[in-house]
């Protein structure tokens, strides 16, 4: 007696539906939590900028104090040893034209440093419908004395993420 086999070797249409189907429901999954990843990226970016310009803002202000030198405010990415590569420079005034989303900038007017997301903000500073996030540079008063540079932000600028 001869016994037929099928030797062909292969995937049936349901092995090939149900494997689709588990790929899709992993993306549905596995993509906004991409997503999340780098707004958080940004986010902390921003913060590790901010204490940058801060700690050299402090330095300056140390190095200016102890020379004798006056104390004067000064645009803070001057004071980093290594410029960002998203630092657009002096502009004033700012715009998202010559400051593009996810690049910093520094404006001589009000003595500011302004970011401009990559994601939108609720809050900080509006032109023209876009939000930019920003610090202003300020001295450090002790009595009639000038004791050091900050960056701060006022209730009128604060921001969140959305």
């Amino acid at each position: 007696m001869c016994k037929l086999y099928n030797n062909q070797k292969g995937f049936t249409l349901i092995e090939l539906v149900i494997v689709i189907v588990i790929i899709g429901i992993l993306s549905a999954v596995g993509i906004p939590k991409f997503l999340d990843l780098r707004d958080e990226a940004e986010q902390a970016s921003v913060n590790q900028m901010i204490g940058s310009l801060e700690s050299a803002l402090t330095i300056y202000s140390s190095k200016q104090f102890l020379n004798g030198d006056v104390i004067a405010v000064v645009n803070p990415f001057d004071q980093l040893s290594n410029i960002p590569s998203n630092y657009n420079g002096a502009n004033d005034p700012v715009n998202p034209t010559n400051t593009p989303a996810g690049t910093w900038s520094w404006r001589t007017s009000g003595n500011w440093i302004m970011y401009h997301p990559k994601k939108p903000i609720t809050g900080g500073w509006s032109y023209g419908g876009v939000r930019f996030i920003i610090y202003q540079v300020q001295t450090v008063v002790d009595g009639s004395d000038t004791v050091g540079i900050r960056l701060t932000t006022t209730p009128t600028y604060e921001y969140s993420w959305n």
